[in-house]
């Protein structure tokens, strides 16, 4: 593998990386902005509790999230 393809690869990975992140800290902190980040607009999700558009899912995992007492807790903390 050339130079450029193993540059190339690392900086896929740390997207990859990244996104993945985002996805975490939408979920762990019920930030909607972040959650959103991590789809494409079009994307589709497959949850147990959810199969379908991803715009279904981050409104369903909010809508769990928000409510839940961890949020209340940490938010009591941050």
């Amino acid at each position: 593998m050339d130079q450029a393809k193993k540059i190339a690869e690392l900086l896929d990975r740390e997207a990859i990386r990244d996104c993945l992140y985002r996805y975490c800290r939408g979920i762990d902190r019920a930030d909607e902005a972040a959650l959103r980040s991590a789809y494409w607009p079009d994307a589709h999700d497959n949850h147990r509790a959810n199969c379908g558009s991803a715009e279904g899912f981050i409104r369903f995992a909010l809508s769990v999230f928000k409510s839940g007492p961890r949020n209340i807790i940490r938010s009591r903390i941050s």
